[in-house]
């Protein structure tokens, strides 16, 4: 009968457990949690968005994706707090003759309230140097993104250094 028992428990733990709704699953090398795909998807196209507007050398298109608070952390910089230092920022950097800016997230979370995630991952930059020659940097970017009231989500901290050079 104890023998019975148990094999009915352990049954009652073991559907129980691979029903749970909120179980997590790997996805795109992170640990998402089943609630928060929705959440993990509309940051993946916003950030896909943001590299194609990124691709166009868009100033005005790259600072749409910022909250008006955005805290930006360009390499060799000063932190970015305020609009107006954001646009310099990125007007400077879309300015450098040959200037191309590619980006591509590797890892996307969203915390479990499903309105505060982050994406991390690579970019590479074209540009021409002071002696008009082709140059090319690589680097990796840590966004911290925030949904909007409207269900938008745009970033509110963003980060990004340059590798090594070789």
């Amino acid at each position: 009968m104890k023998k019975l028992f148990f094999v009915l428990i352990a049954g009652v733990v073991y559907l129980t457990a691979c029903n749970n709704p909120t179980a997590k699953v790997e996805n795109s090398n992170a640990v998402v949690n089943l609630d928060s795909t929705e959440a993990i998807n509309a940051i993946i196209k916003a950030d896909n968005a943001w590299d194609s507007v990124s691709a166009l050398n868009s100033a005005d298109g790259w600072l749409s994706f910022y909250t008006d608070d955005a805290i930006m952390m360009p390499p060799g910089e000063k932190i970015c707090t305020d609009k107006a230092s954001r646009a310099v920022s990125i007007k400077n950097m879309f300015a450098i003759p040959g200037a191309n800016m590619r980006f591509q997230a590797t890892q996307v979370e969203v915390a479990k309230s499903a309105d505060l995630g982050y994406s991390s991952g690579v970019y590479q930059f074209h540009y021409k140097d002071a002696a008009g020659k082709a140059a090319f940097e690589t680097g990796k970017f840590c966004e911290t993104w925030k949904k909007q009231a409207d269900g938008s989500w745009k970033c509110i901290v963003d980060i990004w250094n340059a590798d090594p050079a070789k």
